[in-house]
């Protein structure tokens, strides 16, 4: 029994439940990160994110397409990402996309 606890405990405790960022793996992270722009430029912001709880359910949807969608955004002038985790309980990550 005690080696069933001590699996689970390293397996949740392990780095499979950081959250990835381009600088690095985190137990905690807050990071907004560019991802695309171009030559545009554009007043309206849209978003789509997706969540994880507890490392045990991911749902959402971060697509650029639903973050045009939600911004009413036709023409894409950048694209960035906001990252998020709190140790393990919860984790998000964001798609915002800047156009007209």
């Amino acid at each position: 029994m005690k080696k069933i606890i001590l699996g689970l405990g390293v397996l949740l405790l392990g780095g499979c439940m950081n959250m990835p960022t381009k600088t690095g793996y985190a137990l905690f992270a807050n990071v907004k990160e560019p991802l695309m722009a171009t030559d545009e430029t554009g007043t309206k912001r849209g978003e789509a994110c997706s969540r994880n709880l507890f490392g045990i359910m991911i749902t959402g949807d971060a697509s650029i397409e639903t973050a045009k969608k939600n911004g009413g955004i036709t023409k894409v002038a950048s694209v960035d990402t906001e990252i998020g985790s709190v140790f393990m309980l919860y984790g998000s990550f964001c798609t915002i996309v800047m156009g007209e």
